[in-house]
């Protein structure tokens, strides 16, 4: 068992923001959509990850520090606004028919399974057995081909860019707002960061998404990639990622 580097721990949260689908209506709203999607449970367990975040920064920093980190995160991440900003991106960027098409799918026993993969992945529990290293899984030929088929199409990789940049922003945000402009803290952010960070991520990438869909046979992962690959699936992911950044970034 290897470990597994705390950078691409957040990488977890980008297939957990993924915004899998169940249990549908007639009628398909982007409410709907947000409220059936699993994405509720994500946020709790981001809101879990944004807790662990300020406890691990609080034994680095000055109490002060410390108070106005978690001001600042409150601020930023309080959930309903969270919710709101996502609610209000699917409205703007996915057409009824393209809600419609991704209820179907998800609706589906596959669809089902996917999402409840997806959350388990993303819970407390699952994140704090991943920390101590993710267990070897040999992959055949064809299982590893399906694996990366599907990390190219899943926006997991930028996700997981957005979400570890938010929360390690917050210490120098921090820091910088203690300090009122006297001494700028680098905040590690533009596009030198983020192409720095997502090399990092890309090498954990096949290894993670086979550990998340490790109960999905190899038919099921091919109807999964199949479906990612659609015009309707590529819509609701395009909608996903903005819907995520919007939520990330107020």
């Amino acid at each position: 068992m290897r470990p597994f580097p705390l950078s691409s721990l957040w990488f977890i949260f980008a297939a957990l923001l993924l915004c899998s689908l169940y249990a549908g209506h007639v009628s398909a709203s982007p409410a709907e959509l947000y409220q059936r999607s699993g994405m509720a449970q994500h946020q709790q367990h981001f809101q879990a990850a944004l807790q662990s975040a300020q406890q691990r920064y609080a034994g680095q920093f000055p109490p002060a520090v410390q108070e106005t980190l978690v001001r600042n995160s409150s601020q930023r991440f309080e959930p309903q606004g969270m919710h709101d900003r996502a609610q209000a991106r699917l409205a703007l960027a996915m057409e009824p028919a393209a809600i419609q098409q991704a209820l179907t799918f998800f609706n589906s026993p596959l669809g089902r399974k996917i999402v409840s993969a997806e959350t388990q992945a993303s819970s407390p529990a699952s994140v704090a057995t991943m920390q101590q290293g993710l267990p070897t899984r040999q992959l055949s030929a064809e299982r590893h081909a399906l694996i990366e088929r599907l990390g190219s199409r899943l926006p997991a990789l930028e996700l997981g860019v957005e979400v570890s940049m938010a929360l390690t922003g917050l210490a120098a945000q921090s820091a910088n707002d203690l300090l009122g402009g006297l001494m700028k803290i680098p905040q590690q952010g533009g596009t030198a960061s983020r192409d720095r960070l997502r090399e990092q991520m890309r090498s954990n990438l096949p290894e993670t998404l086979a550990y998340i869909y490790r109960d999905l046979s190899d038919d099921e992962l091919t109807r999964f990639a199949e479906w990612a690959e659609s015009v309707g699936g590529q819509a609701f992911y395009r909608a996903t990622e903005q819907a995520v950044r919007d939520a990330l970034n107020p």
